[in-house]
């Protein structure tokens, strides 16, 4: 009888610490997939004076859980979605592309932004682009007016301040922006509320 009872006291400990397991293994995944990292942007255009420039800005969302060590380099020419676009004869346009969520679920590592010019003025035209600072040390932002290798990188909490020069009469230009999860989407921590990387254009003659 004694060892009856000792048996089943040993299977219900037994019973009871493999639900404790369980339950401690399915809160660990809970939290795993459920970290992420959000962005709320919008793109604003704008143009001085008598300046005629055409702009389009166009995203592409890379598919990985991967960290994004350096400056994207994979080609993704036919990849890119336009989003905003200004013609030369507006004055104003403003735009959203899609929200910047790292996470597990979402399974995205990169956004990028291609802003394309065309200067139809008679007078060299300037694109000046800003963004807000962020405060994150999970995220690089990379910039700059050729895809690739040569793009740098934003310092942590640093506005982005850059200029493209448009020659007169059909002068072009191109500039890239993009914000890359700096470790695996799995290992990222969450932050409450939706970050602001908001991006302006400036069209104007002015150096």
């Amino acid at each position: 009888m004694e060892r009856t009872k000792s048996t089943k006291i040993k299977i219900i400990s037994l019973v009871a610490s493999l639900l404790i397991c369980f339950a401690l293994i399915g809160v660990g995944v809970w939290a795993a997939v459920s970290q992420k990292l959000t962005i709320d942007n919008n793109i604003t255009i704008t143009t001085s004076g008598q300046t005629k420039v055409a702009v389009t800005v166009s995203e592409y969302i890379n598919a990985s859980t991967d960290a994004v060590s350096a400056a994207p380099q994979d080609e993704i020419s036919s990849s890119w979605t336009e989003k905003v676009t200004k013609d030369a004869e507006t004055d104003t346009a403003t735009g959203s592309v899609s929200p910047i969520n790292f996470n597990l679920t979402e399974g995205k590592n990169y956004y990028a932004y291609k802003f394309e010019f065309t200067n139809s003025s008679d007078n060299m035209a300037y694109a000046h682009i800003s963004a807000s600072a962020v405060n994150n040390e999970q995220i690089t932002i990379y910039y700059g007016e050729t895809w690739g290798a040569t793009m740098q990188a934003l310092g942590n909490n640093v506005a982005l301040d850059q200029d493209v020069d448009l020659a007169a009469t059909d002068g072009t230009g191109e500039f890239y922006i993009v914000v890359a999860s700096k470790a695996p989407l799995e290992e990222l921590k969450a932050v409450e509320g939706p970050i602001e990387f908001n991006i302006t254009v400036t069209l104007d003659q002015l150096a």
